[in-house]
């Protein structure tokens, strides 16, 4: 597998290079099994929700992380470093075996994967929950709402700004992080 090195803040980091096409075929081959995923390498606003977790580890440093439709993981690596206990869920085998792959490689090895859809899921107890572009129709709306009413911990949550999202802010107390290309992260 090939990795490449990136800096996010003072610190490198080795992730996966999605451009290869053994990568690829693999994630294809789970949205032809019919897994209900999508394939887009890495969004470039992910870049900066890394920075701003690297800026601010107060949020989640020695805490039990859980991160929803990790993919294969940018932010995971960040948090992994510094939290007590990660946990990535996601719905691609694929995803979440190269996300394993890459937290071992940044020498991440306390973390739990759990494959399914999270309002589906038993999950475990976490104080930190990090969600990456889950709400964007009305059945996702759905599940966001009915999982952040269940769950009593702090949420960081990034979305394009679609309708549903929009939405789901006005319904929330939240504070915003950033705004950038199309996206906004908030703190609940």
């Amino acid at each position: 597998m090939k990795y490449i090195e990136k800096q996010i803040g003072e610190v490198g980091y080795l992730l996966i290079d999605l451009d290869q096409k053994a990568v690829e075929r693999r994630v294809i081959a789970d949205m032809d099994a019919g897994v209900d995923v999508y394939y887009d390498r890495r969004w470039e606003v992910t870049d900066l929700l890394t920075d701003w977790l690297e800026k601010n580890h107060d949020v989640y440093a020695g805490k039990r992380v859980l991160v929803l439709g990790a993919g294969v993981g940018a932010e995971t690596v960040v948090l992994g470093r510094l939290s007590k206990q990660l946990f990535v869920n996601d719905l691609s085998p694929t995803a979440l075996e190269l996300c394993g792959e890459q937290l071992v490689r940044n020498e991440v090895s306390d973390f739990g994967v759990l494959l399914g859809r999270y309002e589906e899921l038993d999950l475990p107890e976490v104080d930190v929950i990090v969600a990456s572009f889950l709400v964007y129709n009305k059945e996702t709306l759905k599940a966001m709402r009915a999982f952040v009413r269940e769950k009593g911990c702090q949420f960081i949550l990034m979305n394009e700004n679609l309708p549903d999202y929009q939405k789901f802010l006005t319904e929330t107390q939240h504070e915003v992080i950033f705004e950038a290309e199309g996206a906004v992260c908030v703190l609940l």
